[in-house]
């Protein structure tokens, strides 16, 4: 480490003025009458002039030698080392050209990609980028990376499964880069249910590490995403990294996979928080739990059984919105009316517990269960507690999603205290009978935003004054959108009693 301390001034001053006579030296070097001089003597040479020819010449030459090459040649040589690497057919059409500028390649149009008999992907371009060397010796004639311009892949479920094992061994040693592509997910009925665009994504084989790289700059969901792969198959780990900008979210995917049963740990990262997810893999069942607690429980906890699939999550929760959950516009309500996992092979079971409701301090203990099986939806044993009051079950629900979008529901109100209840709801003195249950059957209609009541049972009874209440209530089109509104709706039916 220099010691500036030590540096006198007049030390500092003598060091200036050696630099500055450096200098000097260099730019009277430069005037115009030495560059002249110089230039003259250049050009004088003619040995000078004529060796320059030559190489340029011979570069040239030795540049412009693929393009002598026969098509077929080429496409063949270009063929067999992709299929060599990847376990599909290539198909070229007569499209072929070769350019030096800016690193020699061969350009191919309109080039298609075929597996199993199918087409994988339709691709504008392909360019194949050649070494320097050898180029002379076509049977030796090396390819330094491949770059696929505006590509479009037709993924399905068979396809996502031959992915994953192509990362179980060495890919491709040459630099694959996909530029400007689609890929469309379908299934088995070729419905498209998600389309990922690729702006720009590069996979290579790391000989030095021994690790595939994978590197992907995309959009799904209109939300940009970057992903970057690190597959260890040698050493049986993996590292994934997926960050979207525009949410500012982040996950991160470490995998052991030595023995049989696979170890992993997921992080998910928001602008406040970090949650990790253990999980197991093995004989075709994962297990995942979250390392965090809510109230001394799991704050979540998952099984899948992939064969056949089925799968149960448990969420437990401080305090969840029910107002926002239910509103037309929810996330929630967005994927159910989406049919985005509406699969014949798909059986599902998720539970969500909140000890609190945040929409009112006396709605306690919320059990939400989300049941997906047979093709058929429905929300069975939900229910909730209004403190010291009563607690309200859906004994049978339906949620259809075809042409229209309903739900149907029975609900069981079970009464603890009567007299609270009318509190609550200030209902008059003299209506204030003692009722221990009430049974409601609904019918809501998404599109049309209409609640229909189809039945209303107090206490096993029902009269013709109860029935009329239910007719001139879906006659009017009639909602329930605040307090005011269910206390009116309640005493209503009361008062027929």
């Amino acid at each position: 480490m220099l010691n500036f301390n030590l540096v006198s001034k007049k030390n500092f001053l003598s060091f200036l003025k050696k630099v500055n006579l450096i200098l000097i030296n260099i730019f009277d070097n430069l005037q115009f009458n030495n560059l002249k001089r110089l230039t003259r003597l250049f050009l004088i040479d003619k040995r000078v002039i004529f060796t320059l020819i030559i190489i340029f010449f011979s570069v040239f030459v030795h540049l412009s030698t693929p393009a002598f090459y026969k098509d077929n040649w080429v496409k063949g040589i270009v063929k067999n080392q992709f299929e060599k690497e990847f376990e599909f057919e290539i198909i070229f059409s007569e499209k072929l050209n070769y350019a030096i500028f800016p690193i020699p390649h061969f350009s191919f149009k309109d080039v298609k990609l075929v597996s199993n008999e199918r087409d994988l992907a339709q691709i504008e371009e392909v360019k194949v980028y050649l070494t320097f060397s050898k180029f002379l010796d076509k049977n030796k004639m090396n390819i330094q990376n491949v770059v696929v311009k505006k590509a479009k892949f037709d993924f399905f479920k068979e396809d996502l499964k031959n992915l994953v094992n192509f990362f179980n061994r060495e890919i491709n040693d040459k630099k694959i880069t996909l530029l400007k592509s689609k890929i469309f997910l379908k299934d088995e009925d070729e419905d498209i249910y998600s389309i990922i665009s690729v702006n720009k994504s590069q996979s290579r084989y790391d000989k030095i590490e021994t690790i595939n790289n994978l590197d992907v700059d995309g959009e799904i969901f209109n939300n940009s995403f970057n992903l970057k792969l690190r597959n260890n198959f040698l050493g049986s780990k993996s590292n994934l990294d997926l960050v979207f900008d525009k949410l500012n979210k982040k996950f991160i995917n470490y995998i052991d996979f030595k023995n049989k049963k696979i170890e992993g740990n997921l992080s998910y990262f928001d602008a406040r928080k970090k949650y990790d997810t253990a999980y197991t893999f093995h004989n075709d069942i994962l297990k995942f739990y979250s390392s965090e607690k809510v109230d001394d429980k799991t704050f979540y906890s998952g099984i899948i059984n992939f064969s056949p699939f089925s799968s149960k999550l448990k969420i437990n929760l401080k305090n969840i919105d029910l107002k926002n959950l239910l509103s037309n516009d929810s996330l929630f309500l967005e994927i159910l009316k989406s049919n985005a996992f509406m699969n014949k092979n798909l059986n599902f079971n998720i539970e969500v517990k909140s000890k609190n409701i945040s929409n009112h301090r006396k709605l306690k203990d919320l059990n939400l269960n989300i049941n997906y099986e047979n093709q058929l939806l429905n929300f069975n044993q939900s229910n909730f507690i209004l403190k010291d009051i009563l607690k309200i079950n859906l004994i049978e629900s339906k949620f259809i999603n075809s042409k229209k979008q309903y739900f149907l529901g029975t609900f069981e109100i079970l009464i603890y205290d009567h007299s609270n209840l009318y509190k609550f709801f200030q209902t008059k003195k003299k209506y204030r009978k003692k009722i221990d249950a009430i049974y409601i059957t609904t019918k809501y209609d998404f599109l049309k935003e209409n609640l229909i009541l189809e039945k209303i049972i107090i206490d096993n009874n029902s009269n013709k004054n109860i029935n009329n209440l239910i007719k001139q209530f879906n006659q009017d089109n009639k909602m329930i959108r605040n307090k005011v509104d269910l206390r009116n709706f309640f005493n209503s039916f009361i008062e027929e009693l």
